[in-house]
């Protein structure tokens, strides 16, 4: 039967992965991540997981490990925190095996979280989830390898989960009954194993395919990307009718009915506004909230239909791309050019470094935003 403990997110991260029935693990330690390798070292030291815990010695390493094992046809998974996953870039790059990561987030310019780390490997080609709590931790995890294993997809995954706030935080989570798990997540029956052609062109044969030369592995790479915004929906619905939870696939909606405004949020931002955007409204302000679950692949068609509803949209960026601005605002921005009567888009940067991000903060990000409709604001701004 499910049954609730209070457990920390790090300690919601590896439950997922052993509920997941993992079959090869390496990490390596690093502040705020290091106690998931900890709890996995335990699962397998009692018995309770069966699984090879590889010992490494450094974050490249384990990303490699890891990787070598899905190659030979094992459920794989890993984690890390800021620096560490700026060492796994490399061998992260490209990458077309589902392999499952867990990113405690830990910022460029300090031992404290923003969603720097994480944002720095974008373009990568791995899909990227963004959780609000230890509950949605545990459950990403487990949906993550529902996702990258589908035939359909056949991509890494890494899951994001702000580091303090949630890892060393503890929190009530449900654990789902493993023969539940069971059913709804059948073992890793890999239909390429190692030695075996992909499905794709591959960079090391370079061979011509649908004349596109040797970039078609990067066309394919890409057109799995896309499609696996589809699958991410199908995978939160079908958690939802096994275990009564979902968290929007893409994105979800609060509260977002007769608003004439919305705020978009990640990870644990949304849930400090979701209070606040039910206070506002209390108090008249026709203004929502859309928690974004999913970076990659950007749902920019699906954003761009629900803009049709708002005049206004403000973006909380935890991050900042140096030179250019917050990356989600940026990205937003783009998907919605073309449209005929696109809302005001404005951009905030608040919560990097660990800096707290409060319902004062978010109080004003939103009445800015109402604000934007009918005056000239500022299109950015540091909160």
């Amino acid at each position: 039967m499910p049954h609730m403990e209070l457990m920390v997110g790090n300690k919601a991260v590896a439950y997922g992965a052993k509920l997941a029935r993992i079959e090869v693990t390496s990490a390596y330690p690093i502040t705020p991540q290091t106690t998931i390798v900890q709890y996995l070292a335990e699962f397998v030291a009692k018995g309770e997981l069966d699984a090879k815990f590889i010992e490494v010695e450094s974050e490249i390493s384990a990303q490699i490990s890891v990787q070598g094992a899905s190659f030979a046809g094992a459920r794989t998974f890993t984690a890390t925190s800021g620096p560490g996953l700026l060492y796994m870039h490399h061998p992260m790059y490209g990458l077309r095996r589902p392999v499952v990561m867990a990113v405690v987030h830990r910022g460029a310019k300090s031992m404290q979280p923003d969603h720097t780390d994480l944002m720095a490997q974008r373009d990568t080609g791995w899909i990227q989830l963004y959780c609000e709590d230890n509950q949605e931790v545990l459950d990403t995890t487990i949906m993550a390898f529902k996702i990258a294993e589908d035939e359909r997809v056949h991509l890494p995954v890494a899951l994001g989960m702000d580091g303090y706030i949630l890892s060393y935080t503890a929190e009530p989570v449900e654990i789902p009954d493993q023969e539940d798990v069971d059913k709804w997540l059948p073992p890793f029956n890999p239909k390429y194993g190692l030695g075996e052609p992909l499905p794709y062109g591959d960079w090391k044969s370079a061979q011509p395919i649908r004349g596109y030369g040797s970039q078609q592995a990067w066309i394919e790479h890409h057109e799995h990307m896309m499609s696996a915004k589809k699958i991410i929906n199908e995978v939160d619905e079908q958690y939802y009718k096994a275990f009564g939870r979902k968290y929007g696939g893409l994105f979800e909606e609060y509260k977002c009915q007769d608003t004439d405004a919305v705020i978009i949020a990640m990870g644990t931002i949304a849930s400090t506004a979701r209070p606040t955007i039910t206070k506002l409204q209390e108090d008249g302000h026709k203004v929502g909230l859309i928690k974004l679950k999913t970076f990659r692949p950007f749902p920019d068609v699906e954003l761009r239909e629900v803009a049709k509803k708002y005049k206004a949209i403000g973006v909380i960026d935890r991050n900042v791309s140096l030179g250019s601005g917050g990356v989600v605002y940026n990205e937003l921005r783009g998907a919605l050019y073309d449209m005929d009567e696109r809302p005001n888009v404005i951009g905030f940067h608040t919560g990097m470094a660990g800096k707290e991000v409060t319902p004062q903060h978010i109080n004003h990000i939103a009445k800015k935003t109402l604000r934007s409709i009918g005056e000239k604001v500022d299109q950015v701004e540091w909160v």
